[in-house]
């Protein structure tokens, strides 16, 4: 059976949302996004809408040839200006909870929106997958690493990092197609806010060729620069495998 990775349309959000709500059925987020429940019918409307306005948000699909079936999806967020045209706004919480649900599920999410405008905010450029998911009938077939691989590729020809929060069972994934699990910097998601066992989130970054064996650290320590250059005695300097110890995996 052949694989290949398109970009989602329209007529695509249902099937695709199918994988997406298959893949995390037993996975904690979608009970504190969806704690009633999901309406697909509003889902898929205001999946709608949101496409159409959306300017940095990218969504694909990987389709089996054969059967025609979607069976992964991946969003990728693409901030690949700086400054006010970047694109980046932190949410303000989930419209559709209230009370102590929408509390809950805003101190999770807000964690991770906070780091991420810690991390880049609107100042640095870089790509953020969103989510990735794959039709669990059909694990084990390379789809993850055909999903990965479209957004390395984009990252590739703007020369941009890659940044994500992981889950432990598929940091194995992130890991083989050169992503750094950061140190500097953590996410708890903590059991006051989720009634579950505190969790230690892996934080991933995946650099650029063109950083040449700099790690993220190293170039968040250096001042993000643009182009991957460092001064040298008032010079600026295009960083070579050499001048660092890298501390992660080099792509």
């Amino acid at each position: 059976m052949s694989l290949a990775v398109l970009p989602a349309q329209l007529a695509d959000i249902e099937p695709v949302y199918d994988v997406y709500f298959e893949a995390f059925k037993n996975e904690p987020i979608l009970q504190f996004l969806y704690p009633r429940g999901v309406d697909r019918a509003a889902h898929t409307e205001g999946t709608r809408q949101w496409w159409a306005q959306d300017k940095t948000g990218y969504t694909i699909k990987c389709l089996d040839s054969d059967t025609g079936k979607i069976v992964g999806m991946a969003s990728w967020d693409v901030f690949w200006r700086p400054g006010k045209e970047n694109g980046w706004e932190r949410p303000e919480g989930i419209p559709w909870l209230e009370g102590d649900e929408k509390a809950r599920c805003d101190a999770i999410l807000g964690a991770m929106w906070d780091l991420r405008d810690k991390l880049f905010g609107k100042k640095h450029r870089y790509i953020y997958l969103s989510v990735i998911a794959v039709d669990p009938e059909h694990q084990r077939r390379g789809i993850g690493r055909l999903l990965m691989q479209w957004g390395i590729n984009v990252a590739e020809q703007l020369g941009l990092p890659i940044y994500t929060e992981a889950s432990k069972s598929g940091l194995g994934l992130y890991e083989a197609v050169g992503f750094e699990r950061l140190t500097h910097v953590s996410l708890i998601h903590k059991e006051e806010d989720t009634g579950l066992p505190d969790e230690d989130i892996p934080l991933v970054v995946r650099m650029p060729s063109a950083a040449k064996g700099l790690s993220f650290k190293e170039w968040a320590d250096r001042g993000y620069p643009e182009g991957y250059q460092t001064q040298v005695n008032g010079h600026k300097k295009t960083n070579e495998t050499t001048d660092f110890e890298t501390a992660g995996v080099v792509c």
